[in-house]
């Protein structure tokens, strides 16, 4: 099978350029041991410690510190999250070498760090995270875009009335996992579903680490969210259509994010006194989980699944890109309740400006379908960027309203928003 350019690899390569520590999370099977060799062979970094070997993982669990110390000048650790103690041992190296950047790398199936010291972060200050999502639909196609990014561009990125043939045949909605059959190699749905329902059922765990939870309770949690992609999370509500507590839904949550899961995009608040939904946005991390939440492997999507399928899509194609340059970008959602307008998805850059996305898996769309752009550029004059409409046809269409200039908000079809840039 070819190796497939990742496009979190310049940010891996800048982060141990600055940093003493950098450290690669992401969900379990996602690459993050694959592409991590990769540099490790393309710098001639020899010291691989994989603490996925019981004998290896025995002998950081007897002196991490004095292993470590005894290793070339920049080590690669996998599966570090499976010796809580190797964090510390790393700190008391790296402040013993002032600091000095390119030490360690380190992958993560589960968050690294979060919740010894009493919660705080023993590579406070010493490291930086970055995160590897499953495949990108431009990774797939050999060319990793920075995706959010590319829509602050200064001219807008597409050309109205480009056209471009769309994709047919090809059951996207499986995901990008690399080692699920049926993603990167053919396999029927029964094989499909059944290499999702193992890989949810090993990677559940991750998240639990100290704590006791019913991991029964806790897949019935995550397929009632990753089932539902893009819904509003009311706690209360979901508490009472799964019959929990609260706080057991709250717990679960949190539980499903550690293992990479589950992601949320919070509600955008420009300042507080703007009436604005409080509740965020779920989506699977990957759309793959998402279309198995839903029982989906021999038969297609229905329309509506479709759409809710197509919204986790794009949200995690650009959730998937944040870390790939120094652009600081977050992924939010935005509604007002007192007009009751809202956009799917907004991406919110850190000086500012703001890119409202609606996403629909409908061929055709109209100016009624940027409504919600409209009403956010309104109230967001200072910091709207562009809008997009992102759409299931084969055309980029300009869908700016009077009061906007051209090309302000654009529908750009899937495919077009993810093609190779011109």
């Amino acid at each position: 099978m070819t190796r497939l350019e990742r496009g979190l690899g310049p940010a891996i390569e800048l982060g141990l350029e600055a940093m003493p520590v950098v450290v690669v999370e992401g969900g379990r099977a996602v690459g993050k041991s694959t592409l991590c060799q990769l540099l490790a062979a393309r710098h001639g970094w020899s010291d691989l410690v994989d603490l996925s070997d019981p004998g290896t993982l025995e002998l950081v669990r007897l002196d991490a510190e004095r292993l470590l110390s005894d290793l070339g000048s920049t080590v690669v650790i996998d599966e570090a999250q499976l010796e809580p103690s190797l964090l510390l041992a790393i700190k008391r190296i790296v402040d013993r070498r002032a600091g000095v950047p390119g030490q360690f790398l380190l992958t993560g199936s589960a968050r690294l760090g979060r919740s010894q010291l009493g919660g705080s972060d023993p590579l406070a200050g010493r490291c930086t995270r970055v995160r590897l999502w499953s495949l990108t639909e431009g990774e797939r196609r050999g060319h990793p875009t920075p995706l959010a990014a590319t829509l602050f561009a200064g001219d807008a990125p597409f050309e109205p009335g480009h056209e471009r043939p769309r994709s047919t045949g090809e059951p996207w909605w499986r995901g990008g996992l690399p080692a699920i059959p049926g993603v990167l190699r053919d396999a029927d749905g029964g094989t499909w579903e059944r290499a999702m329902a193992t890989y949810v059922e090993s990677v559940l765990p991750l998240g639990t680490a100290g704590s006791r939870a019913d991991l029964g309770r806790l897949l019935r949690t995550f397929r009632y969210l990753a089932a539902n992609p893009g819904q509003q999370l009311v706690m209360s509500r979901a508490a009472s259509e799964l019959g929990m507590k609260a706080d057991t839904v709250r717990s679960h949550i949190e539980a499903l994010d550690a293992a990479f899961l589950l992601t949320t995009a919070q509600a955008h608040r420009p300042s507080e006194h703007k009436v604005l939904t409080a509740h965020p946005r779920t989506f699977a991390c990957d759309t793959g989980l998402a279309a198995w939440a839903m029982g989906l492997g021999s038969r297609p999507p229905t329309p509506l699944e479709r759409g809710s399928l197509m919204e986790n899509r794009v949200a995690i194609e650009l959730a998937a890109t944040l870390d790939w340059t120094s652009s600081r970008i977050v992924l939010r959602h935005w509604r007002d309740r007192r007009s009751k307008k809202e956009v799917d998805l907004l991406l919110v850059h850190a000086d500012g400006r703001a890119v409202p996305i609606e996403v629909k898996s409908a061929n055709a769309v109209g100016p009624a379908d940027a409504a919600g752009l409209s009403a956010f550029a309104a109230e967001n004059r200072d910091r709207f960027h562009r809008g997009f409409v992102v759409y299931d046809g084969n055309r980029v269409l300009d869908l700016s309203p009077s009061h906007l200039p051209n090309r302000s908000i654009l529908a750009v079809p899937f495919d077009t928003l993810v093609a190779e840039p011109r």
